[in-house]
C-alpha cells in the first residue's frame, strides 16, 4: 500500500523561522473536530487505565503503589472516588468483566514481579497474587477473559551485572474443568496456571541477520525485552513488541508458543514525505536526509478486517543508553572518524547538519542484512521514527507508514509547539528535533459510526491524532483525520478508546493519561 500523499502547500518551503515571543499562544489547538475534550481531571498517576463498563469505572495506575479509581457514570465530569494500596509498583492495569488485574514491578526493578489478580464491587477483593517474571510491564486479559498476558521485560541493572531472561508470561483459565457460572469463573481465577514463554528456542543468528537488534552485554536471549502486547479479537494470537530490539513476536496463545519474530525495519527519511527536523534551531525545516529510522515501538495495537488482522505500531524509538556499562548510542562524527561512512553521500556539509543527532552504532555495512559492496555505509540509522506503521499481522509485511505527517501537522497547526519538550512544560519550539522529535508513545483503535480510526499520542509534544484507517484492507491510503494540543495535558502515555456500546452515555469516547502533568483527559469521537 502506497502512503499518504501528505501535502501541506503552507509548508512547502519549510524553513521559515519564528521571532521570540513573550506571549505565545495557550492553546488548545485542533486541526479539526474529531475529537472534542469534555474533561480533565488531577490524579495521582495518570498513565494506563482500563475501562469496566458494568460498573461505569475507569482504574489507573502510573508506576506508584496505587491503584486509582474514578467514576466515569458522567464521563463529562469524571470524579476520582478512591485510591487503593498496592504492594508494589503498578506498571499495567487491565480488566474483563468485574475482574481487575495489576502487573506490579519490585525493589529493585530487575528483581521478579507479580501480577494482582482482583475482583471490584464497589471495593477490590484480591483473589491471588502471582510471581511470574521479571519486570512485568504490561498486562492485558485476551478478549474471551480466559488467559492474562504479561510483558516481561527483564531489563539489566545500570551496570549489567543483573540482566534476567525476558518472556511472555500467561496466567490462564482456559484448561478450567468447569466455568458454567460467574462464580466458578471468578474461582478459577483464584489458581490460575501460571506458564512463562522464555525465547531460548529462537535461532539468534537467524534472526539477528533478518534484522532483530541485540543490545547489551549478556546473550542474545538476554537482550530480548518484550514491551507492549496486543491480542486479536478471537483471542487466538498475540503480538508482543520487542522495543530496544526493533522486533514483533508473534504467539499462539491457546498453545503458549512463539510462532514468529519479525523485524520492523526502518523508515527511510531520504524519500519524500519521509522528511525530518533534526535541527534544533528554531525554525521549522522538515528535510530529507540519508538516515533510516529504527521503528522501535512502544505501544501496539490489533485490528481485524477483511478477515485479517492488522498491527498498528507507535515507533516511539529506544536507544539504550540510560545504562554505565554499555550504549548503542553513538555520533555521527564517530561514525565519520571510524571511517564507516560513504564519504560520498556523507560530505562535509551533510555532516554538519546531522552532527548533534543520536545514531546506533551497532548496524553494520559490512555484514548482513546491511551490507554493500564496498563496506561502507551510505545512510545511518536513528531511534525513532515519528511516525507509525501498519503491519500486516500474519506476514509481518508492512502495509503502511505515516511518514512525517506529525511535524507536518504540528508545523501548520501550532508552530509555537512545533517539536516541544512538553515533559519541562516549557514552551521552547524545536527542543526535541535533535532528539527524536514527538515520540509516538501509544496507540489504538476504534470504530465511530461507518469508520475505524487509530488514535495515537504522542508523548513529547502531548498531542492526540486520529488517523482514518478504514477499509486498508482493500487499499485505502490511511489520512490524518484530526490533531488536538492542550498544553497543560502534557505527556499522553496510556490511550484508551471507549466504545459507544460501552460508553456510559452511549457516545465513543476517548481517555488518555498524561504522565507528566497528571492529569487524566476525557475526549468526546464524532
Amino acid at each position: 500500500m502506497k502512503r499518504t500523499a501528505f501535502i501541506m502547500s503552507l509548508l512547502m518551503c519549510a524553513g521559515f523561522s519564528f521571532a521570540k515571543k513573550s506571549d505565545v499562544p495557550t492553546g488548545p489547538f485542533h486541526l479539526r473536530s474529531t475529537l472534542k475534550q469534555i474533561a480533565s481531571i488531577p490524579m495521582t498517576t495518570a498513565e494506563i487505565s482500563a475501562y469496566m463498563p458494568e460498573k461505569k469505572v475507569l482504574f489507573v495506575v502510573g508506576g506508584e503503589n496505587v491503584l486509582e479509581v474514578v467514576d466515569m457514570a458522567d464521563p463529562a465530569k469524571p470524579k476520582k472516588v478512591s485510591e487503593v494500596k498496592l504492594p508494589g509498583g503498578a506498571s499495567s492495569v487491565t480488566v474483563f468483566g468485574d475482574l481487575v488485574a495489576v502487573s506490579l514491578l519490585n525493589n529493585p526493578e530487575w528483581k521478579m514481579g507479580h501480577v494482582q489478580v482482583m475482583r471490584y464491587n464497589k471495593k477490590l477483593e484480591v483473589l491471588g497474587k502471582h510471581e511470574l517474571c521479571y519486570m512485568p510491564d504490561m498486562i492485558t486479559f485476551t478478549p474471551d477473559g480466559k488467559n492474562l498476558l504479561v510483558a516481561c521485560e527483564g531489563s539489566p541493572d545500570e551496570t549489567f551485572t543483573e540482566d534476567p531472561e525476558g518472556g511472555i508470561g500467561v496466567l490462564s483459565v482456559a484448561g478450567a474443568n468447569t466455568l458454567a457460572s460467574a462464580a466458578d469463573f471468578v474461582r478459577a481465577w483464584r489458581k490460575p496456571q501460571k506458564t512463562l514463554v522464555g525465547f531460548g528456542e529462537l535461532d539468534s543468528l537467524a534472526l539477528m541477520a533478518k534484522g532483530v537488534r541485540k543490545t547489551g552485554v549478556k546473550s542474545f536471549v538476554q537482550s530480548l525485552e518484550p514491551e507492549y502486547i496486543t491480542v486479536s479479537k478471537d483471542s487466538k494470537t498475540a503480538w508482543v513488541s520487542l522495543q530496544e530490539n526493533n522486533a514483533l513476536v508473534k504467539f499462539d496463545v491457546e498453545a503458549k508458543k512463539i510462532l514468529d519474530v519479525y523485524p520492523l525495519g526502518y523508515v527511510d527519511h531520504s524519500k519524500p514525505g519521509f522528511g525530518l527536523d533534526i535541527k534544533k534551531n528554531k525554525k521549522i525545516e522538515i528535510k530529507n536526509y540519508p538516515l533510516r529510522g529504527l521503528r522501535q515501538p512502544d505501544g501496539i495495537s490489533a485490528f481485524s478486517a477483511g478477515g485479517k488482522t492488522f498491527v498498528l505500531t507507535a515507533n516511539e524509538g529506544s536507544p539504550v543508553n540510560d545504562y554505565k556499562a554499555w550504549t548503542d548510542v553513538t555520533t555521527p562524527m564517530m561514525l565519520s572518524q571510524n571511517g564507516v561512512l560513504d564519504t560520498s553521500v556523507f560530505t562535509a556539509e551533510v555532516l554538519e547538519d546531522v552532527k548533534n543527532i543520536s545514531v546506533s552504532n551497532l548496524e553494520r555495512c559490512n555484514v548482513a542484512p546491511d551490507k554493500t559492496e564496498n563496506g561502507k555505509c551510505p545512510y545511518m540509522y536513528s531511534f525513532g521514527t515519528r511516525s507509525i506503521s501498519i503491519f500486516d499481522g500474519e506476514t509481518g509485511h508492512l502495509m503502511w507508514d505515516s511518514g512525517d505527517a506529525f511535524e507536518q501537522a504540528m508545523a501548520l497547526m501550532a508552530p509555537d509547539y512545533f517539536n516541544w519538550n512538553s515533559k519541562k512544560g516549557k514552551a521552547k519550539m524545536d527542543a526535541r528535533s535533535e532528539d527524536k522529535g514527538c515520540e509516538p508513545e501509544n496507540v489504538t483503535t476504534g470504530i465511530v459510526g461507518d469508520k475505524r480510526y487509530a488514535f495515537v499520542g504522542l508523548e513529547r509534544t502531548s498531542g492526540v491524532a486520529v488517523f482514518d484507517i478504514t477499509d486498508v484492507e482493500n487499499g485505502n491510503t490511511p489520512k490524518l483525520e484530526d490533531f488536538y494540543l492542550d498544553p497543560k495535558d502534557r505527556g499522553p502515555e496510556g490511550i484508551l478508546f471507549i466504545s459507544a456500546e460501552n460508553s456510559p452515555n452511549g457516545e465513543p469516547l476517548l481517555v488518555v493519561g498524561y504522565e507528566y502533568s497528571k492529569t487524566l483527559a476525557v475526549y468526546a469521537v464524532k
